[in-house]
């Protein structure tokens, strides 16, 4: 099962774990030389349509990087692969009009939506799969999304994000291809 450090965008400052202390580019390259793929969450590009695309170029010589950025438009993602980004993650709350199919005329990178209650981007057929950010518990208090979750899983390349490596076991056992966890926990389990 493939594992994929998180780190956050936020406020064009970059953070191992959603509330921890921001590392400058400097210090988290160094710091981080060895990684070889990393999945930017870029609450900018999210929340404020204003993702950080200088930040990327300077990760996609050192790394494999995954971007999910809250594109709006084709003009986004363009931007995004442009930028270095090898799989790109859309929204179809941000990005309702989105037609998988123009995406796929202009790039050959992988695109993952994010799972979401009767969405029509869940079909695998038309993105590499999904990206899933329930945890067990919120699945576990809503059957029916819970049931259309695995069934998408089995039909498709997905991803859970997981706080605690102690889920691992979970999403394999239900057919996840990969499992994201914040860089600090990342550590934490290449540590052990």
């Amino acid at each position: 099962m493939e594992i994929i450090p998180l780190i956050y965008f936020k406020e064009r400052k970059i953070y191992i774990e959603k509330n921890s202390e921001p590392l400058s580019i400097k210090d988290f390259l160094l710091r981080y030389e060895k990684l070889k793929k990393i999945y930017l969450f870029d609450i900018d590009g999210i929340e404020k349509d204003k993702p950080n695309l200088c930040t990327y170029q300077r990760f996609s010589g050192l790394y494999e990087i995954w971007v999910d950025n809250g594109p709006r438009n084709i003009g986004d993602i363009v931007d995004s692969t442009t930028a270095g980004a090898t799989d790109i993650t859309i929204r179809p709350k941000i990005f309702a009009n989105l037609k998988v199919s123009d995406i796929k005329e202009i790039t050959e990178n992988k695109i993952y939506s994010i799972y979401e209650t009767n969405s029509l981007l869940n079909k695998p057929a038309q993105t590499d799969g999904l990206v899933n950010f329930y945890s067990i518990k919120e699945l576990d208090s809503d059957l029916k999304s819970k049931s259309n979750l695995l069934e998408m899983i089995s039909k498709s390349n997905s991803y859970s994000y997981i706080t605690n490596i102690a889920e691992e076991s979970y999403w394999k056992r239900i057919g996840a291809n990969g499992l994201i966890i914040d860089l600090k926990r990342y550590e934490e389990l290449k540590n052990d």
